[in-house]
């Protein structure tokens, strides 16, 4: 893996975790109502989106 794609990875997992924290911190404060079943769904799906794109992008430039 590439410097590129190790980065938009790290990104990708350090903005999951913060939107998460977020999520958590207003529903304690009674804010905000999330239904816990949808979160791992969507956790999962903004990883795997992350690897796809991390994945286009180092195959866009190994190509060049």
């Amino acid at each position: 893996m590439s410097r590129a794609q190790g980065g938009a990875a790290a990104a990708g997992f350090g903005l999951t975790f913060l939107l998460t924290g977020i999520a958590l911190l207003l529903q304690e404060m009674g804010l905000l109502a999330v239904r816990w079943s949808l979160v791992l769904p969507l956790i999962v799906l903004g990883v795997g989106l992350v690897v796809v794109v991390s994945g286009l992008v180092g195959a866009h430039r190994s190509a060049r």
